[in-house]
């Protein structure tokens, strides 16, 4: 998204005939002078196309100079775009405003934003309550001066989580990916998160000396682990420019000299230390180590992640088997993929890393149950030396406990009661067996014989006639000539009972749940 402020910004300088100083267009767009100087940049980009240049005279302030004419041209055009300013979403605008919020050095004016967002303050104050409730997970705080603005609160750490997740919602995060995905498509020299003074131009020049170092660490990397890093020391990087550096405890970094994958953080850090001319603390270096830990895969993770990871998939296997009375201890392969994800999530979990799970919503809309036993399963655990299991790391698991409980279905063992002949009989049989997966018929009864059969392992009743049986087994009457249409209500019907039985229970509801 373009930054609206430099067609205002040049609008206001093609307007005078002299210089005209930063504080005076700060005042006019209701913005700070950092926020102008910031702007200059690519407002001075603008006027090259134009074949105008920004005159800069210290003491006196900035004005445009060229010729006339493609004065004329460039303030036309700019006039169109002032005209048709670009809208943000609701959800955009809050990310703006949480980027903004982080990214500013001085505590942030609500009128500012007003400004920039082009909505009313009182839009704006709502906006900054709903993010209020996002922050408290982070536990970051706003806080709120009558003369002085806004700003936040909380541990460096946290507000550098919460900058990666809002950045991966801005706008600007598929644009980053076209960047590096490929790093000779061309750059605008407009902001790339709009809420952030970086430009197309400035990040490419940070990703590339990585992308092309030739590192068997990064080159090993997948594509979204790639992308985690290159965004973490991205974050690292303008916080550190901002003068807000990470702080380490003594213990944590003797704690981080024991693992691996130090060599690797500093080889990234060296390489855009020479891009951009910045150092990076040894604190900062470790904190990197951290976040590159918690992307290695189970084969490269030291031996006390790995022991870690078997325990608590073993914890978890009998918990889950206790809750559910399914034998999840010998599923092979539930244990191995338990294990590839607990790894590298050990890491995290221990050192507190967060992680967003993007399919949240699904996993509460679609696997509530499944969820809330991994919540009860993480709860009867005791998890020495490893902080709380957050609600998205719980979600990842319980996809994994949802993929085992689908290998797990069983079909519905059902009875078959015709009074027809023998062909009638095999008809339905064979329409029954191979149109309907979800059933598996067990016997085939009469109207006489099903009065004294056992029932005490059916799960469901299919017959040709009306019965009433003194056993509560739920009983689906049909015609002995089964049409397609038949087929596909009956399949409707049975679908229902299918994912009752296979469906596991909510904790302590014995009655299970259909959901």
């Amino acid at each position: 998204m373009e930054n609206r402020r430099i067609p205002e910004i040049i609008r206001i300088l093609l307007q005078q005939q002299n210089y005209i100083t930063i504080r005076e267009i700060a005042a006019l767009l209701h913005v700070s002078n950092k926020t102008v100087r910031n702007d200059l940049e690519p407002v001075a980009a603008c006027l090259e196309e134009y074949h105008l240049f920004l005159h800069k005279k210290t003491g006196t302030g900035v004005r445009i100079e060229g010729k006339e004419m493609h004065k004329l041209s460039l303030l036309e055009s700019v006039s169109q775009k002032i005209q048709q300013p670009c809208s943000y979403s609701p959800p955009a605008r809050k990310v703006y405003i949480g980027l903004r919020l982080i990214a500013c050095t001085e505590s942030c004016r609500i009128y500012e934003l007003a400004s920039e967002l082009y909505v009313s303050r009182a839009t704006i104050h709502k906006d900054i309550s709903s993010l209020a409730r996002r922050f408290e997970k982070y536990q970051i705080q706003i806080i709120r001066k009558n003369n002085s603005g806004i700003s936040l609160a909380g541990k460096e750490h946290n507000l550098r989580d919460l900058m990666f997740d809002l950045m991966t919602e801005d706008n600007g995060y598929r644009e980053f990916l076209r960047i590096v995905r490929d790093l000779s498509c061309p750059c605008s020299g407009n902001f790339l998160f709009d809420a952030l003074d970086y430009t197309d131009t400035d990040i490419r020049r940070f990703i590339s000396p990585i992308m092309h170092c030739g590192d068997p660490y990064v080159d090993s990397l997948p594509f979204n682990a790639l992308i985690t890093v290159l965004l973490r020391v991205l974050i690292s990087l303008m916080r550190i420019i901002d003068g807000h550096p990470i702080q380490l405890s003594a213990e944590f970094v003797a704690e981080l000299r024991k693992e691996p994958l130090y060599p690797q953080a500093r080889h990234l850090t060296l390489l855009v230390e020479q891009a951009c001319h910045i150092a990076f603390s040894e604190e900062e270096l470790r904190y990197l180590q951290t976040h590159l830990l918690a992307l290695q895969n189970k084969n490269l993770s030291p031996d006390r992640e790995q022991t870690a990871a078997r325990e608590l998939s073993d914890a978890l296997l009998m918990a889950w088997e206790q809750l559910l009375h399914l034998p999840f201890t010998k599923d092979q392969e539930l244990r191995e993929s338990l294990m590839t994800h607990l790894t590298p999530a050990i890491t995290r979990i221990r050192h507190g890393i967060p992680i967003e799970n993007p399919m949240m919503d699904t996993i509460r809309a679609h696997y509530s149950n499944t969820l809330e036993i991994v919540r009860k399963s993480l709860s009867m655990l005791k998890l020495p030396h490893l902080c709380p299991v957050s609600d998205d790391e719980a979600g990842y698991l319980a996809l994994h406990l949802a993929a085992a409980l689908d290998r797990a279905k069983q079909p519905l063992q059902t009875i078959l009661v015709c009074h027809g002949g023998a062909g009638s009989s095999s008809l339905l049989l064979r329409k029954l067996s191979t149109q309907i997966p979800e059933i598996q018929i067990t016997s085939q009864e009469t109207f006489l014989t099903i009065q004294n059969a056992d029932l005490t392992s059916a799960d469901l009743i299919i017959s040709t006639m009306e019965l009433h049986l003194p056993a509560p087994i739920p009983i689906l009457q049909i015609s002995t000539l089964m049409y397609d249409h038949d087929i596909q209500r009956l399949k409707e019907v049975i679908r229902d009972y299918y994912k009752k039985k296979n469906t596991p229970a909510e904790p302590g509801n014995a009655n299970g749940n259909v959901k």
